[in-house]
């Protein structure tokens, strides 16, 4: 049953399920104005709540609509160092899903598998799964994936707080037994927003 929807919700989402499971690609904005015989404004309007509701995605620059289902499939990619700097080895080992109200759908996400105790009082345990969302800006004091370029033989990348200072970047682990690190060179993999706790 499908929940936090009104009737005609349902019935416009249910249209674009049908249309493009048929055809293998969504409606233009016209031809669901036609078949379901409604202004485009109330479509529109439709269509806007089923995107909050992440029922559906829409994106009006390129007048698309794509029906969300109710998991995300989210690539497990390497081990992240919660201590000394790891070598970076990105490949996919598996597929975790996520329920799709955990993450916002316009950014891309991996999993990250913990390894030492560096982070343990911002409640980051070995073994623990993190969900890293991509991006390559930073903002200070929170948690990130950091590729330190000052290894001269390979990548090595670790996961730490970090803020700003100058042109070097501070990397501040969660554990008093571990050493705050100040780089200069680096490159950001992305941000930590879930963990996923292993007991």
């Amino acid at each position: 049953m499908i929940k936090n929807i009104t009737s005609k919700q349902q019935r416009v989402l249910k249209y674009y399920e049908d249309y493009i499971k048929k055809n293998w690609f969504a409606p233009t904005y016209q031809q669901a104005w036609n078949d379901l015989e409604l202004s485009p404004s109330v479509v529109f309007s439709h269509i806007k709540n089923l995107d909050k509701k992440w029922y559906l995605i829409s994106s009006w620059k390129e007048k698309s609509v794509q029906i969300l289902s109710d998991s995300q499939n989210i690539p497990l990619i390497w081990d992240i160092a919660c201590g000394e700097p790891i070598s970076v080895y990105e490949y996919c080992n598996d597929y975790i899903d996520v329920p799709k109200t955990m993450l916002k759908w316009w950014w891309s996400f991996y999993w990250l598998k913990a390894v030492w105790r560096s982070m343990i009082n911002a409640w980051i345990n070995s073994w623990d799964f993190l969900i890293i969302r991509k991006q390559d800006d930073v903002d200070n004091w929170d948690i990130w994936v950091v590729v330190m370029w000052e290894y001269i033989d390979e990548e090595k990348a670790t996961l730490k707080k970090v803020f700003h200072n100058g042109k070097e970047l501070i990397l501040k682990p969660e554990n008093d037994s571990f050493p705050v690190t100040v780089i200069k060179s680096w490159e950001v993999r992305g941000k930590l927003v879930w963990v996923l706790r292993n007991y």
